[in-house]
């Protein structure tokens, strides 16, 4: 090798390394991520035709951190959730955001569909502000086998006062001590000096959570509430357990909510009267074989306080099949049992006005 060939290959390598090293530097200062999941099948339910549907929630997000100083770091989120089948936006029922825009307070389109928020994390827990996941949901979901999402999904789902996410929210996140983390909310009220005509100023109050939740080994607790802002003080609570062994998985909760008088609220339209009770509880159960899950619900629920009251019961069955840690095959049924067309109309996974409901689905999902 002569001495240019030296110097040409010394100075590859300087570069090679500054290049590295660069990369080593941001990579200490900020930390995103790309992240995402997509999701579709073929489903059937009576009383409505076949259609391709999601069994998790189509979504693209991107998340990162920046170190600061002391242990503490800079965070955001940002995700939105959108139609695999012929690529839409989507936009999640939400209370939240029915009542922010019946009341003026937001635009008829949201961009950001899941959480987008920037917080502060550090020993002594994260702080998150902006639009955040609505604590009775996020973890209560964590209990039914089918997550919440699907023609197997626990009755849970459907509640009234269900929000994913909640906006104009701060959010506080505790360390884990012992096995316990504390979460807590505050959410803004609406501006009242847009009040529109009619409106009754009982309306308007500031929301508000909390969540105690429990983690040792095979063991998890919960409890949640969430008052609704903006609702005349409605709020919703829930509480529950899973214990796994071996490969088993048992899981139990109850929810309840009060949603009270909403009616003065102009284009504000629920498709029931208010106010409105409503109880859920749920029992589940899995079973790891192989490569793949199978997983059981039985759901009741039941409500109160209109002139069309009822129970309902529903039965779920499914089963997943890994092909990897990201890609999923997926197949379900269940059957839907109400008392009433109307108390169908809330709890069916299709809201068909119906007193039963068969619903079947099959698909893939993969996330990344």
């Amino acid at each position: 090798m002569n001495l240019s060939q030296e110097v040409s290959l010394m100075y590859k390598k300087l570069i090679a390394l500054s290049a590295l090293g660069l990369a080593m530097s941001a990579q200490a200062q900020t930390n995103v991520i790309i992240y995402g999941t997509v999701d579709t099948g073929f489903v059937k339910e009576t009383g409505s035709s076949t259609r391709m549907d999601e069994s998790a929630a189509n979504l693209i997000g991107v998340r990162g951190s920046e170190e600061l100083a002391n242990g503490i770091k800079a965070t955001f989120q940002l995700e939105r959730q959108f139609q695999l089948p012929d690529g839409t936006n989507k936009e999640t029922y939400s209370l939240d955001d029915s009542i922010s825009r019946a009341l003026g307070n937001r635009g008829q389109t949201i961009d950001w569909t899941g959480a987008a928020n920037v917080g502060l994390e550090g020993p002594w827990g994260w702080v998150r502000l902006g639009r955040v996941n609505e604590m009775s949901s996020e973890f209560f979901t964590e209990l039914d086998p089918f997550l919440q999402a699907a023609t197997g999904s626990a009755l849970a789902k459907y509640n009234l006062l269900r929000s994913e996410q909640l906006s104009n929210t701060v959010r506080y996140d505790s360390p884990e001590f012992a096995g316990f983390v504390v979460g807590l909310t505050y959410t803004l009220s609406a501006d009242d000096h847009k009040k529109p005509v009619g409106v009754n100023s009982d309306i308007y109050n500031a929301g508000f959570g909390g969540s105690l939740r429990y983690s040792n080994g095979p063991v998890s607790l919960m409890t949640n509430y969430n008052r609704q802002a903006d609702s005349n003080k409605s709020f919703v609570w829930n509480i529950g357990g899973a214990y796994t062994l071996g490969d088993w998985r048992f899981s139990a909760g109850y929810q309840g909510s009060q949603l009270k008088n909403l009616s003065s609220i102009p284009d504000l339209d629920l498709g029931v009267d208010t106010p409105i009770n409503q109880k859920e509880w749920l029992l589940g159960v899995q079973y790891h074989i192989g490569q793949g899950t199978i997983n059981a619900s039985y759901n009741r629920a039941s409500v109160d306080k209109t002139a069309h009251d009822g129970d309902v019961n529903k039965y779920a069955l499914g089963y997943t099949y890994d092909l990897s840690k990201r890609t999923q095959l997926y197949g379900m049924v269940s059957y839907t049992d109400s008392d009433n067309s109307f108390v169908g109309s809330i709890y069916n996974n299709n809201g068909a006005e119906r007193e039963s409901v068969t619903g079947v689905q099959v698909g893939i999902t993969h996330s990344f």
